[in-house]
């Protein structure tokens, strides 16, 4: 008994001393900010976390260990063109194009930040008891955990979909579980499943290509490095230990989850606000009278590069509001901005979680990102959306349906259509209580997210990559998933059960009447001669 329990307090204080990568290279400031925070959920457990990333942090004084990747800055320029070509067209078929445009280039700087100097010298000089991974088109990350031989653990920073799915083996059930892309709503109408079929199918071979596009890397990342001993890329993929999904079930959409996939939906927000500088504080602060205003269009959106007749909407109906508007607005030079109104304050950029928090705000303007929508809706803001792509739609459209808030074309919008819009949500105290009733059941959890990072990141280590978490769909191909083989099976014995009843039976007519059985085209023949 006393050698089992110090055999369990041994395991425990490897799990709280553990050396951990983490892969955060998606170059969405959005993807990092919450990828980050379970890292710091980690690090604040005692754990050593290694940050790797291809984008700059915001923690000015980061508690982990940093490491910015090189990267070619055509890329980024690449991919902000593609955002804002997705921001300012109203074709689908253009968003898609410019989508995967924009996902190609998110993936060749991903795999080159694996390939540089800085990042080999890291892996080859440190030993790591487990990797992390934001995963975002960037399968290839697999061959580092594979290369260092620990388990893997990703992030994915969205409800559980396919592309986090795939990895776990969890069903995609799409006759009641929407494609994000299309809707959250539950039910769907019958035209909803159509098209939440179709995104799931498209989506999948979009899925399908970038994970060719990744073994194609995973093998030349191989190569390159001469690296002994690897196991496939598609013998990865089937080993993953768990996925994080910034989700959690009373958003919705309802569904079954195998044990693989953890939520930890809220993860970026803070238990108590951090000090907001000076400015902003300042300017929340006087805003008691008649309450604040967000307006931000997330981290790959740039307000300042939309077309400018939406730009003086904006403008123009938040400078005639009595209440104050902080306008997140890339471009710091005051020469830029659209106006000089005294109730609007532009910031390059915004503490959303700190902002959301503090007691004047009584409203968000947002295209609604996911983690915008989280933020929102746990400190109970309700909210106006204008969503551009990806799954805001989708979010925004739940908002609308549990009453939190209102949805608006950005593209088509009217002065007067915005204006009526906010002052509805700012005025009906309903959607502030509907959100605020939310935020309680969202809250109400038996672990806190972070608790859940932590635990689950530890049962990992302690299990050895706890490969017992392991769906046998993972191992499973298409034909197996479906039952193709075994309705085959089923459907060729009822025929030969078929073909064998009808002999006997023609066997006994003749028998009995002295006739053969003839066959109804037998017979129909027959007549026509």
């Amino acid at each position: 008994m006393k050698v089992a329990f110090f055999l369990v307090a041994l395991l425990a204080a490897n799990a709280e001393s553990a050396n951990i990568l983490a892969l955060f290279t998606s170059a969405s400031p959005s993807h990092v900010i919450i990828n980050v925070s379970a890292a710091k959920a980690l690090i604040a457990q005692g754990h050593n976390v290694t940050v790797v990333t291809s984008i700059p942090v915001k923690d000015k004084n980061p508690p982990y260990k940093h490491i910015l990747l090189p990267s070619d800055e055509q890329i980024f320029t690449d991919i902000e063109k593609g955002m804002l070509a997705m921001s300012n067209t109203p074709s689908p078929i253009d968003k898609f194009k410019n989508m995967v445009k924009s996902l190609t280039g998110m993936t060749q700087l991903q795999y080159d930040g694996m390939r540089s100097a800085e990042f080999q010298s890291l892996i080859n000089s440190e030993k790591f008891d487990l990797v992390i991974s934001g995963y975002f088109f960037n399968g290839f990350n697999l061959a580092v955990a594979a290369q260092l031989k620990v388990p893997i653990i990703l992030i994915w920073t969205a409800n559980p979909a396919g592309f986090a799915n795939t990895f776990t083996g969890n069903p995609t059930f799409g006759s009641f579980v929407p494609n994000m892309l299309v809707t959250n709503k539950q039910p769907m109408s019958f035209g909803e499943r159509i098209m939440s079929f179709i995104a799931n199918n498209v989506f999948g071979l979009l899925h399908d290509f970038i994970n060719y596009k990744c073994g194609q890397y995973y093998d030349e990342y191989v190569q390159e490095f001469n690296l002994k001993d690897m196991p496939s890329f598609d013998d990865m993929r089937k080993n993953v230990s768990l996925v994080f999904c910034n989700s959690h079930f009373s958003e919705g959409p309802i569904r079954p989850n195998v044990p693989a996939i953890v939520e930890i939906g809220g993860i970026q927000i803070k238990d108590k606000p951090d000090p907001l500088e000076p400015k902003l504080k300042e300017f929340l602060d006087n805003s008691s009278k008649h309450g604040a205003i967000l307006f931000s269009m997330g981290s790959n959106v740039k307000v300042s590069t939309l077309d400018p007749k939406i730009i003086k909407t904006l403008y123009n109906v938040f400078s005639k509001l009595k209440q104050n508007v902080l306008w997140k607005w890339e471009d710091p030079n005051p020469a830029s901005f659209p106006g000089n109104s005294k109730n609007i304050l532009f910031s390059k950029w915004i503490p959303q979680d700190d902002v959301l928090a503090h007691k004047n705000m009584k409203l968000f303007v947002t295209h609604g990102g996911k983690g915008s929508v989280v933020e929102s809706q746990y400190h109970g803001i309700p909210m106006i959306g204008l969503p551009v792509f990806g799954d805001q739609p989708g979010n925004i459209d739940k908002i609308v349906k549990v009453g939190y808030g209102l949805k608006l074309d950005y593209k088509t919008m009217t002065e007067q259509e915005l204006s009526t819009a906010v002052n509805e949500v700012l005025n009906n105290p309903s959607y502030a209580a509907n959100v605020k009733k939310f935020a309680d059941t969202y809250k109400d959890r038996p672990l806190s997210a972070r608790e859940s990072v932590v635990f689950w990141t530890e049962y990992v280590i302690r299990h050895h990559g706890a490969p017992h978490l392991q769906s046998p769909l993972v191992h499973m191909n298409v034909i197996q998933q479906y039952s193709i083989d075994v309705l085959a099976v089923i459907f060729g014995a009822l025929y030969i059960v078929y073909r064998i009843s009808k002999l006997c039976i023609c066997f006994v007519w003749r028998k009995v009447f002295g006739k053969k059985c003839k066959s109804k085209a037998k017979a129909k023949k027959s007549k026509k001669e």
